[in-house]
């Protein structure tokens, strides 16, 4: 995914693609730390899964950050719930 960064325009390709048992596919970064560029991407991506949802037509996504190992079972649960009818 293209985003600008600093007048630049630069490829942000994720760490992590995940196929929830319901259905849902999260986009999730690993990162030790947080960086304004980081967010930058993952401005881009909240953009990105926004549009892709709203479209219907390539299932339900959504995107999350880990910054410790410790916090990715919270996370999977969190987003392994399904959505809201």
């Amino acid at each position: 995914m293209p985003y600008v960064w600093q007048g630049g325009v630069h490829k942000y390709r994720p760490d992590f693609l995940i196929q929830l048992s319901h259905g849902t596919k999260l986009v999730l970064e690993v990162k030790g730390k947080d960086a304004p560029k980081e967010r930058t991407k993952r401005s881009y991506l909240a953009e990105w899964v926004d549009a892709v949802n709203e479209h219907g037509g390539f299932g339900r996504w959504a995107s999350d950050v880990s910054f410790r190992a410790s916090d990715l079972p919270d996370k999977l649960r969190q987003h392994n719930r399904p959505a809201a009818q």
